[in-house]
């Protein structure tokens, strides 16, 4: 079953991994955790040796060289269906550490055992994203109840003038996102706060910058939000890339499911 699509949101569940287009995936343990609770919450049951069924699946794949670098070459989406069924998809880069443009639209709302997993019914999620496109715009930001409470395919943070980063609490409905997880406590660690909380429309109006950070896009700044400029100042952007450029850098994040 490709591309998540399901008549329920039960169908399956999946993840979107870094990964260096050879044997190496970035934050495994994290990814593999999430998507077990999130099976758990959607009654699909957890194989006994994922890291095993991975590098089944991965065998599969034809690549020019299957040599691992530990350094990120593309995504890799993996899907558990309910009947068992392990499959791994190759993805490529599209926007990267780059500026976007963003609209918002209503976000999708589910029962609240399945609000914030990702799940076989995925598709108003990819229809937020072709919104966005047909605007014109890279992005699309969920909105529920007047507050941002997840991207498209990224999580929004807010840096407000306090000089806090702000994510979205996760009883809103977001999906908790594994490269937001690991830049909460490197913020932290290097004095910029983290709150959780409402997104809401006073929050962004005063913030210093809003980015989108995920597998794919990296740490993207958000230049504007339906045509409404946001502020201009990068700093808080650039030290989310460079934190996350240190995390890759580090052999610890991969694991290598090929060994």
């Amino acid at each position: 079953m490709s591309e998540g699509v399901g008549a329920s949101p039960r169908d399956l569940v999946f993840t979107t991994m870094v990964w260096d287009q050879a044997r190496c995936i970035a934050d495994l343990d994290a990814h593999l955790e999430r998507m077990q609770h999130h099976a758990k919450r959607l009654r699909i049951e957890w194989p006994a040796d994922m890291k095993r069924s991975i590098a089944e699946a991965l065998a599969t794949l034809e690549f020019e060289d299957q040599h691992p670098t530990c350094q990120p070459m593309g995504l890799l989406r993996l899907e558990l269906a309910r009947d068992g069924t392990i499959n791994v998809q190759p993805r490529s880069f599209s926007i990267r550490n780059e500026s976007v443009e963003a609209i918002t639209v209503e976000a999708p709302r589910w029962s609240p055992k399945v609000n914030g997993t990702k799940h076989g019914d995925w598709q108003p999620y990819r229809d937020a994203r072709q919104k966005a496109d047909h605007a014109g715009t890279d992005l699309a930001l969920l909105v529920h109840e007047y507050a941002i409470v997840d991207g498209d395919r990224a999580t929004p943070i807010v840096f407000d003038e306090d000089s806090t980063a702000w994510l979205s609490d996760a009883a809103d409905g977001g999906v908790t996102g594994i490269t937001a997880e690991i830049l909460a406590p490197l913020l932290e660690a290097h004095g910029i706060p983290v709150q959780r909380g409402r997104l809401n429309e006073r929050l962004v109006a005063r913030a210093i910058e809003v980015i989108a950070v995920g597998s794919g896009l990296g740490v993207a700044q958000i230049e504007s939000i339906d045509g409404e400029q946001i502020s201009t100042n990068h700093g808080f952007a650039i030290k989310c890339q460079s934190l996350l450029t240190q995390h890759y850098e580090n052999k610890n994040a991969w694991s290598d499911v090929g060994a």
